[in-house]
């Protein structure tokens, strides 16, 4: 299947039939996503493999999801693109399965047909960064910060300043030497 994506699947019938979803689904169909974005222009790629592996009785679904948004940069407020992308590995389960659940994998817990806008969503919000921001070098705050660009934000600490827990060790030994 390629081009615009269904809202819905049926995860199960596409696994036993070993088949491939790739297309695009529009970033509008996602309104928890939209909540971070500025724009709801653009569309979220999808490329999925369902497989079934009848040996073990088990179902996987994989692939790649990617997005390419825009959003607020959380250091200087101005709009920023950011990429997206997420890779995806889990096990298809379904209430009655008799097939053995990998510990180590994520679990599609399947009673019907699955919304795909829902699972796409999902894995784009847990691949968003949790404060998105410019690199330091291309933010325009960088100027306000009096960061120069080149220096970045997390220089190393030099011998003239003191350490911040000197003042602890310090206090610590005062404790000690009163007891």
């Amino acid at each position: 299947m390629s081009g615009g994506l269904p809202a819905s699947i049926d995860a199960i019938r596409l696994a036993d039939q070993g088949a491939r979803l790739s297309g695009t689904i529009p970033l509008k169909r996602m309104k928890r996503l939209l909540a971070s974005c500025r724009s709801e222009a653009g569309d979220v790629s999808v490329d999925l493999d369902f497989e079934s592996d009848a040996e073990q009785g088990s179902r996987w679904l994989s692939g790649k999801i990617e997005a390419l948004i825009e959003t607020s940069c959380e250091r200087c407020l101005e709009p920023m693109q950011l990429a997206l992308s997420a890779e995806v590995r889990m096990q298809i389960v379904t209430g009655t399965s008799s097939a053995d659940v990998d510990e180590q994998a994520e679990v599609l817990l399947v009673d019907g047909p699955v919304s795909l806008d829902e699972l796409v969503e999902n894995e784009l919000i847990l691949a968003m960064p949790m404060i998105p921001m410019h690199p330091i070098d291309q933010c325009p705050a960088a100027a306000l910060l009096g960061t120069p660009a080149s220096e970045g934000a997390d220089k190393p600490m030099t011998e003239a300043e003191p350490s911040p827990f000197a003042k602890l060790a310090e206090l610590k030994r005062d404790k000690r030497d009163n007891d």
